[in-house]
């Protein structure tokens, strides 16, 4: 007799996008896997996804107060049951067949608690795991470098999850902690296809220089981690300051602040590109795009 198919839980945070949480639900609702139960966890303090939850019959908690996606997913977590665990970013879509797969997957790799996947974006690109990023990925992980990992691309066993919890909010890098927290516990494995929609937010936090600040709360929280692997942590500081510089220069035309940004990201990663970049961003955007045109000559 056949073991029955694992209950997958998928908890779903929402925070005044009732138009896209429709969606979302949507995605689920047409997945080819089940048992699945889901969970819709809104984080407005007013309730104001209730009514998209009541309109197709979904377990719905409120919170009375904004308390962030972090802590939405970790109540989530603790009011399901599933062996597998999916979050959904309320703009995010899933592939009819994630579930069906990553499930899959996960029951023949025993060592692994947590499969990823590609993603599409709804208004074009695909990105797709890198070949070399699966079993042990702590090296990647504390080198920011596990993209396209993130919220919504993966699966996780529970056990696992449960071992990390709670999660603590961060301005703008919830998935890179969650990611670390994970990758210490357990190997990763992936599916080389683009299982999730993903939606495409001009305000998203994940494009905000809330990511800066909460990766480099990140390498101060796990200072002792990072000084068993300074290379990685070099690698990390540079991303990142690298990340400020071309945030600030999309804000503004000229920013001595990027140019600095730079300048660090450069001394970081003894990247000589980088140290162009800087120099040439002492004249800002014009200057950079000099400095790749010439580049582009050049090569």
């Amino acid at each position: 007799m056949s073991r029955p198919a694992p209950l997958v839980s998928v908890v779903i945070p929402t925070h005044y996008r009732n138009d896209r949480l429709a969606a979302a639900i949507e995605s689920v609702r047409a997945q080819t896997y089940e048992p699945i139960e889901v969970l819709v966890v809104d984080d407005s303090g007013e309730r104001h996804a209730e009514p998209v939850a009541e309109a197709y019959d979904v377990p719905y908690l409120g919170f009375d107060e904004n308390r962030g996606s972090n802590v939405a997913r970790t109540v989530g977590t603790r009011r399901t049951s599933g062996t597998y665990l999916q979050y959904l970013d309320d703009d995010d879509r899933l592939h009819p067949r994630k579930l069906e797969r990553q499930v899959a997957l996960l029951e023949n790799a025993p060592d692994a608690g947590v499969a990823y996947c590609g993603m599409e974006f709804e208004d074009g690109g695909t990105v797709r795991p890198d070949p070399a990023v699966r079993g042990d990925v702590l090296d990647a992980a504390l080198s920011f470098d596990l993209y396209p990992c993130q919220t919504t691309t993966m699966l996780a066993d529970r056990e696992v999850v449960e071992a990390t919890l709670p999660w603590k909010n961060r301005p703008g890098a919830d998935d890179f902690g969650r990611m670390l927290e994970l990758a210490r516990l357990t190997e990763f494995e992936f599916l080389d296809e683009p299982l999730v929609v993903r939606g495409v937010i001009p305000d998203s936090r994940g494009k905000s220089m809330g990511v800066f600040h909460g990766r480099l709360e990140i390498v101060r929280e796990y200072e002792a981690l990072y000084d068993e692997h300074p290379s990685l942590r070099e690698e990390a500081l540079a991303k990142t300051h690298r990340f400020r510089a071309e945030k600030l220069l999309e804000d503004a035309v000229w920013s001595p602040a990027a140019t600095a940004s730079y300048a660090r990201a450069a001394w970081y990663g003894r990247d000589a590109t980088t140290g162009g970049r800087a120099v040439a961003s002492s004249l800002g955007r014009p200057g950079l795009r000099l400095a790749g045109a010439a580049y582009g000559r050049l090569s």
